[in-house]
């Protein structure tokens, strides 16, 4: 019986030798945390085998844990390690999670090794409800859309701020910002440590609005971009959004040119279905310096637009033509053209474009109806 008992240890030593993975310890107990914190533990281990070990699965038991593991192989004597993340931010109370290791005996095909049970467990004190409620990534901010208002041409400088907090555990790196020319973007700090608040300051300069194209009063919606070295969302995403209103001096109006139009609306009346309405609409520049139409848009496909020139002067007519195909298209109809120009009083011009399109029974070709 001694001699069958010996033989049964000497069998199992020796099918064991080369598969052996030892913990420094395999549960892990954090205590009392609180919540929003990212509780990490480093479960470090050594090759106690005679060849080599690759660590092959490492999954946690839910999405909270997040593992990360020693990926090269672990020559025998040698140690390696398991970093466990368990984000706590929205639960609170106890927790006890798992997290399996699956390893393979490098060059032994016929070794499989049990899996090894890692525990971590603790408890998550409610915290109250942080004003950094918008997170992205390691950083969380107070808001990330802010409504700027009116900005006008001849502003002095505007400082809108957004506040941030560094959530993760490393230091995050401010790197820049990629905005408009109106805007400078500056950090306070370029470096937020964990627990840090800080602040992204967008500067708005109104001397270089017109670097951006903002001529005339239009509206603003900017997806600001920052960039950051946080490993998680390295870019980090910002809203501005408000309007923006061209001022122009006393002289500036008195120079400027004057677009005038005969008419803005023009009603053709009944015309079948397939024609092509084409209008003429007339302008004369009344103004004191060069007229320059900047763009001319149609509300839709159906009907095409386009200004006889583009500068004119001072004194001097033009028109805008608008050709609207009714194929497809019958009862009312009413488009507009918007006309933008560098006339600092009226830089928006809209016309208007009806007609009644009368069902073809026919379906016969029609010619265009020209009303110029």
């Amino acid at each position: 019986m001694k001699r069958l008992l010996l033989v049964l240890f000497l069998i199992g030593a020796f099918l064991n030798v080369n598969a052996q993975i030892e913990f420094d310890k395999t549960e892990h107990d954090f205590g009392t945390i609180e919540e929003g914190t990212q509780a990490t533990h480093v479960f470090k281990f050594k090759n106690t085998g005679k060849k080599p070990i690759r660590l092959t699965r490492v999954a946690a038991s839910c999405g909270c844990t997040t593992p990360h593991w020693t990926r090269e192989e672990v020559a025998p004597g040698k140690t390696g390690e398991i970093k466990v993340v368990y984000n706590s931010k929205g639960r609170p109370g106890y927790f006890t999670k798992t997290v399996t290791v699956q390893y393979e005996v490098v060059g032994d095909e016929n070794n499989h090794p049990n899996p090894v049970l890692l525990k971590i467990k603790g408890k998550v004190n409610q915290g109250a409800k942080s004003e950094y409620s918008q997170v992205d990534g390691n950083t969380a901010f107070k808001t990330r859309r802010m409504f700027v208002g009116e900005l006008k041409s001849d502003d002095k400088p505007k400082n809108f701020i957004f506040e941030v907090k560094n959530i993760g555990q490393k230091p995050i790196k401010f790197l820049g910002a990629k905005t408009l020319p109106m805007f400078e973007v500056t950090f306070n700090p370029e470096i937020l440590h964990p627990g840090q608040t800080g602040q992204i300051i967008v500067t708005y300069r109104s001397d270089k609005a017109k670097e951006s194209g903002y001529t005339v009063d239009k509206g603003i919606y900017y997806d600001l971009v920052i960039k950051t070295d946080d490993q998680v969302a390295p870019e980090k995403h910002l809203v501005l959004s408000g309007s923006f209103k061209r001022v122009y001096s006393p002289e500036e109006i008195a120079n400027s040119p004057k677009i005038v139009f005969q008419e803005k609306e023009f009603d053709a009346g009944d015309i079948l279905e397939g024609e092509k309405l084409v209008h003429d609409f007339y302008f004369r520049n009344e103004g004191k310096s060069d007229l320059v139409i900047e763009s001319v848009r149609a509300s839709c496909g159906c009907t095409a637009t386009a200004p006889e020139k583009k500068t004119i002067k001072p004194g001097e007519s033009s028109y805008i033509r608008a050709t609207f195909n009714s194929t497809g298209r019958t009862g009312p109809q009413h488009k507009t053209i918007t006309v933008i120009s560098n006339d600092v009083t009226n830089p928006r011009v809209i016309l208007h474009l009806k007609s009644n399109v009368v069902k073809n029974a026919f379906n016969a070709p029609q010619g265009p109806v020209e009303n110029k």
